[in-house]
């Protein structure tokens, strides 16, 4: 996989190498974002660097032997195979007396992979680390690193589990590549708004942008990828669902619930018929862990608010449920090499124009960080008006200084004209300025205003695609 950005997160990784003391690294995030490839890209020039990936749909004896298998790569012990191990404890007594005992003075580096599935989705496993850790791992210069893709095993066995309280030095929960960071996935020969149409259908997801042709063009890639009968996305919603989760089909129904727009938890209850409560709490917290819905508060309340709606957040699923999902038995049975365009050339510019709104919501704060005032944002949202529901704000920014922000996001393949003026200025009078602050005006859009809405000043900040991919 070609490896670009995550300068931070190296930098996290590298600081927690060089202390002087052992260190417990938790790392997760989705499936396909690059967590295993950031993990090797550190350790890749470490001499002591030990990996154990475990496997899906292994038992517990089969993941122990999987473990073995992997060491034995690593150490070439003649009798290591012959050994019978039962338990893990026997397997971390072993390591710890032929690996971690007979180390060099640089720290060692072990790094359990996919860690969900080694423990089975135990909690017992954690255990058995936290007894290594305690009393033959911290003193001796060690490194642990556990990452895996299942959110809900990493958040609530791993990162609040009581046997690793007070020992995890650092999270860190990876997720797409910012806008700079994927437009250098992409050819130079490829312009800014077809690279935005990627990023929209497949979001900042390495493993998905790394699977484009980046010789073919967008319409090709699509068809090939998501509308050809073994296109490689097809199938990709039941990994999600499956790799995640144990109920799929009340997660699955949520999501397709989402995707049609923004809905609260009573209004998910209601048509889903699932008793709202702890039980569709839980549902809607692990969607949210997993990354693939998002919860969205109204401007003028806190996260406490009933008024608290979810929508989807994954691009791709996004794309999927409007696209290929109602029409897969007929992109399982075509032979056409461009059904996505008759399937949807009705309809994708209008989408274009609400995944843009998303997109720049999605990244509201590099988008601050653009027009100067990273520093300063206390909130990033977008808002519905009270007193007239017909009119609503793409994305606001509530300021630290005392300012609000209103964002203007426009789709459109020309630069902006000033017909656009009446629209905003007519929001602005709309939109309820809290006591004590000022307002301002932002132009979001592909290639930014034409000469005469320019030289009217109207907007105070004007944010282009080139800007946001390039990071300005």
């Amino acid at each position: 996989m070609k490896f670009v950005g995550r300068a931070k997160e190296i930098e996290i990784l590298e600081r927690n190498y060089s202390s002087p003391e052992s260190r417990l690294v938790v790392v997760y995030g989705r499936r396909r974002v690059g967590k295993s490839t950031l993990v090797h890209k550190f350790g890749e020039k470490k001499n002591d660097f030990y990996s154990f990936e475990a496997a899906e749909k292994l038992d517990g004896q089969e993941q122990i032997s999987h473990f073995i298998n992997q060491l034995d790569e690593k150490i070439r012990d003649t009798f290591l195979l012959q050994i019978g191990f039962s338990d893990w404890s026997f397997v971390f007594k072993y390591l710890t007396e032929k690996i971690i005992v007979r180390q060099s003075k640089k720290k060692l580096i072990l790094f359990f992979d996919e860690i969900q599935w080694m423990g089975s989705g135990k909690e017992k496993l954690i255990s058995i680390i936290k007894f290594y850790w305690d009393n033959h791992w911290k003193d001796k210069n060690v490194m642990l690193v556990l990452c895996g893709s299942v959110a809900s095993y990493m958040v609530k066995k791993v990162l609040k589990s009581k046997a690793l309280y007070g020992r995890i030095s650092e999270e860190i929960l990876l997720k797409g590549l910012n806008p700079p960071e994927s437009y250098k996935m992409f050819s130079k020969k490829k312009s800014e708004e077809e690279i935005l149409k990627y990023l929209m259908v497949f979001g900042a997801i390495p493993k998905y942008l790394e699977e484009i042709d980046q010789s073919q063009s967008f319409n090709n890639n699509i068809n090939r990828l998501c509308f050809s009968k073994n296109g490689l996305m097809i199938n990709e919603p039941e990994r999600i669902f499956y790799a995640q989760f144990r109920e799929v089909r009340t997660y699955q129904q949520i999501v397709h619930l989402l995707s049609g727009g923004l809905f609260s938890m009573q209004e998910i209850s209601e048509k889903l018929k699932i008793v709202s409560g702890g039980g569709l709490k839980m549902y809607l917290d692990n969607l949210e862990h997993a990354e693939i819905i998002r919860h969205v508060v109204p401007f003028d309340k806190n996260h406490r608010t009933k008024l608290k709606k979810y929508t989807i957040a994954d691009e791709f699923l996004t794309f999927y449920f409007k696209y290929m999902e109602p029409n897969l038995a007929e992109i399982r049975e075509s032979d056409s090499g461009k059904l996505f365009e008759a399937i949807s050339q009705n309809s994708f510019q209008t989408w274009l124009g609400f995944a843009f709104e998303r997109f720049c919501l999605k990244n509201g704060w590099h988008i601050a960080n653009l027009m100067g005032f990273g520093d300063e944002v206390l909130r990033v949202a977008p808002y519905y008006g009270k007193k007239d529901n017909s009119f609503q704000i793409d994305l606001l920014f509530k300021r630290a200084d005392k300012v609000i922000t209103v964002c203007e996001i426009k789709h459109q393949s020309s630069k902006i004209s000033t017909k656009i003026i009446p629209e905003v200025e007519r929001k602005c009078a709309l939109f309820e300025v809290p006591k004590g602050y000022s307002i301002e005006t932002a132009l979001i859009s592909l290639y930014g205003p034409d000469k005469p809405l320019k030289e009217s000043r109207f907007f105070d900040h004007s944010i282009t695609l080139k800007d946001i991919l390039r990071g300005g």
